[in-house]
């Protein structure tokens, strides 16, 4: 693919979204690039596959603080939006990008107190410690590269009229190759505000996985066990289909979904017709009510 080239900027500020449809990127979205658990995953991930004829890998290594997470990963969904609306204004866009605290959070279903100030710290922290090798490319280079997500964070503070000294506004570097994501809207889906009620990890990441996949199809399947990988979680497929069978009973926003044998019935084998032991996920659109 062909990145856009923007008109930049030494200092990009982020403006005040107005009811904002958030965007993320199609490969984030269906790639094991953030952890999906709460507790701080100290374990890298490790995933390739072949595209066409090339092979593709990732491998994502923690920090101090361990693996960006994918609730961290909202704060690059509130900025890839800032840039994208950004551009389709005609307005000149950087990779240095200055936002206000609150309208983060309030962008991304988040609590305004205190705590949620803290967190988003913390959040910012993995992100700039976080260390991802990828040959997954930006542009039409073919090239392999290491980065974090974050180059650099600056949080300014003012002091309240009872003293308080508390976070106002935030200044980040975001990376060359997340930049690159960021000006090419063209790999952007819009994600449902219910995406943000989402309690668990797995459904987050299970979520843009369908919404990449999906499209306009009436149908889309997927084995467990390939789904287990792009999710970049640890457990054995069988754990993994047990916890899948919790979020098929709650769903997903937008999405019916269904766990099956193999959908198309039986399979021959050696001479003999018998069912699939694979599991499969199945993903239909959700009917909207007239």
């Amino acid at each position: 693919m062909t990145a856009t080239k923007p008109r930049q900027i030494e200092l990009f500020v982020a403006s005040q979204l107005e009811a904002p449809s958030l965007r993320d990127d199609i490969d984030i979205m269906s790639l094991p690039f953030f952890s999906i658990e709460k507790t701080p995953r100290r374990e890298p991930i490790e995933f390739e596959r072949i595209t066409g004829d090339r092979r593709q890998y990732i491998r994502v290594s923690p920090g101090e603080y361990g693996l960006a997470t994918i609730w961290d990963n909202d704060i690059i969904l509130y900025l890839r939006t800032q840039i994208i609306e950004a551009l389709n204004r005609d307005r000149e866009v950087s990779k240095r990008i200055s936002f206000h605290i609150h309208d983060c959070l309030v962008a991304t279903g988040r609590r305004t107190g205190g705590r949620e100030y803290e967190l988003f710290k913390e959040a910012l922290t993995r992100l700039k410690t976080t260390t991802v090798l990828t040959n997954i490319s930006t542009s039409d280079e073919i090239a392999d590269e290491g980065f974090g997500w974050l180059e650099s964070f600056k949080i300014k503070r003012r002091r309240t009229a009872a003293g308080a000294d508390v976070m106002a506004s935030c200044e980040v570097v975001i990376s060359d190759w997340l930049f690159g994501l960021f000006i090419n809207s063209r790999r952007a889906l819009t994600i449902d505000s219910a995406y943000f009620d989402l309690q668990g990890g797995l459904e987050r990441k299970l979520y843009g996985i369908v919404r990449k996949h999906l499209g306009q199809q009436s149908m889309w399947q997927i084995g467990t066990d390939t789904l287990k990988d792009l999710c970049g979680v640890k457990r054995d497929v069988r754990r993994f289909t047990y916890d899948l069978k919790k979020i098929v009973v709650r769903g997903l926003p937008g999405f019916e979904l269904e766990l099956t044998k193999d959908p198309r019935g039986f399979k021959v084998v050696g001479g003999a017709a018998r069912i699939s032991k694979r599991t499969y996920l199945v993903v239909r659109p959700r009917a909207r009510l007239a």
